[in-house]
Parts: structure tokens; sequence; C-alpha cells
């Protein structure tokens, strides 16, 4: 099991670090590293961990990561059968917080980045126009040297910092932990990702990490800031999210599909985290679909 603490490579000519990332799945377990990161994902599906916050990923996604914020993007199942047509990719940028010198951020010009990389402790989701221009002007960034490269990353921050087209995702407070209990969290993440579609006892995962229920229950909850079956179901709801968009399975297959044996409970729970049914949830995603 890999240590949680990543290492940005970064060479001596430069001050921060561009990677692009291909393979057939996404395959950093939950991790985190001091350096900031703007993470776009351009193939591949499957869900976002950052800090406390799940959400499902797909070409497109944009996301802020500030320093020392653990964060996993985890394929979805299909990814890891050598399905040859399926691969996950990334282009990532790395930067300390100081990658403009130590003053960089106290200069009357730049207090809206300094304001933004703040934010990004918790996380942000980068949405609309702005993320339209940001993803145009990291590709550009790819292709550029010297000062150039480093005023192209500027006005990226400098084009978020000044959008409202951006939101947290984290609660505070989430940050990387020791290796002892990052080799934890890892099996029990890989175990719920592998086992969600099924049913999960609480015995089972507890035993994953050689827990009693209610240990396991306590030191979860200390570790992630979240209820093991708040968790458990957001996983299970985000793939029923992605099930009916995608698909057109019934709602009584979706909830046995998701993991669910009950579909008054599934629905209930649907509800609870989305705020509309799963019936409700289809209709208003098809009739934005039509209408754009």
């Amino acid at each position: 099991m890999k240590a949680i603490l990543q290492k940005v490579p970064v060479t001596s000519d430069t001050s921060f670090a561009v990677q692009e990332f291909r393979s057939p799945y996404f395959s950093l377990p939950w991790h985190f590293h001091p350096e900031c990161e703007l993470v776009l994902i351009t193939q591949g599906t499957g869900k976002r961990f950052v800090g406390d916050h799940i959400a499902c990923f797909e070409p497109g996604d944009l996301v802020l990561l500030g320093p020392n914020l653990p964060h996993w993007y985890r394929s979805d199942a299909a990814y890891y059968e050598d399905n040859p047509e399926l691969r996950a990719a990334s282009l990532v940028i790395q930067f300390p917080p100081d990658f403009a010198g130590g003053s960089f951020l106290e200069l009357p010009e730049a207090e809206d980045i300094g304001e933004l990389l703040k934010k990004a402790v918790l996380g942000v989701e980068i949405l609309g126009k702005t993320r339209r221009s940001v993803i145009s002007m990291m590709q550009t960034l790819c292709n550029l040297k010297g000062m150039d490269r480093l005023l192209c990353l500027l006005a990226i921050l400098n084009t978020v910092s000044a959008s409202d087209e951006i939101r947290a995702l984290s609660s505070p407070g989430v940050t990387g932990v020791q290796l002892k209990d990052s080799i934890r969290v890892n099996r029990i993440y890989e175990y719920v990702m592998s086992h969600y579609t099924k049913p999960i006892r609480l015995q089972e995962v507890a035993a994953v990490v050689n827990m009693s229920p209610s240990a396991f229950c306590r030191y979860f909850k200390t570790r992630t800031r979240k209820n093991f079956i708040l968790f458990l179901n957001e996983i299970r709801i985000g793939h029923a999210c992605k099930l009916l968009i995608e698909g057109d399975y019934s709602i009584t297959e979706i909830c046995y599909m998701s993991g669910y044996n009950n579909v008054a409970f599934f629905n209930r729970q649907f509800k609870a985290l989305k705020g509309k049914t799963p019936k409700e949830f289809r209709r208003e995603y098809l009739g934005r679909f039509i209408a754009g």
C-alpha cells in the first residue's frame, strides 16, 4: 500500500509541475501533498473524493485542490476489466502556494489570488464559462515555456479568483493523516467501492481493518468527519444518479443495482440526499437536456 503523502516532481528549471496522466484507470489511492493542484479530467468516469465530499466525475470535471487536502479519483468498475476502449486521463498542474515567491500573495494586485488559494483548502469546483476558459488556458500552458508558462498559470488563477462560478467541496478541517491511518482508510474505501452494489454488513467492513463494529464506527467518523452509513449511502445514491441519467432502467432496477433491497427505503434515502425523488431527479435532468 502506497503512503498517503505524494511527492510532486518539479524540475530545476520550473517552479511548478504540469503532467498528463493516461492509463486504463486512475490508480493513485487516497492521498495528499503540500502543493496546490488543478485537476482536469479529460477521459474517464468515476467517483471524486475531496476531503469529506463525494461526487461523480466525467470528462471536463475541473477542481482546484489546496495544500494537504486528501483526495482520490476512483474510476468506475468497468475500467478495471481490461477493456481497451476505456481509458482514464487527466491534465494536472501542481504548484506550491508560494510558487511565485514568498511575498507575491502579499501584493495588492495578488489579493484575489491569495483569497482563492485560501478557499482551495476545501477544494473548489470550477463551473460554467469559467471552466471552459480555464480548460483552454490549461491546454495552451502545456505548450509554453519560461516566463510565458508562469504568466499563463497566473492568468488561470486570476480568472478563477474573479469568478462566481465556483463552489467549495469539503468541510473545514479535513487534512492529510499519518501513514498508518492512510493504509486503513484506503482499505475501507477500496472495500466499499468494490462492494457497494451489494449488501454490506458493518461487521464485514470493520473486519477489513481488524476492528469491532463499534470501534470502526468511532474510527471512521473521527478520520473522515462522516458517519459510515451516510458515506455508504452517498456512494450508492451517486451511482443511482448516474444510472438515472445514462440508462433506461426502471426505478426498481436502479434500486437493486445500487445496493438497496427495498424500493421505499431507496426512495427515502435518495430524497434525503438529493432533495427530490429518483423519478423527479430523472424528469428534471431530462427537462434540462431537452431544453438545452
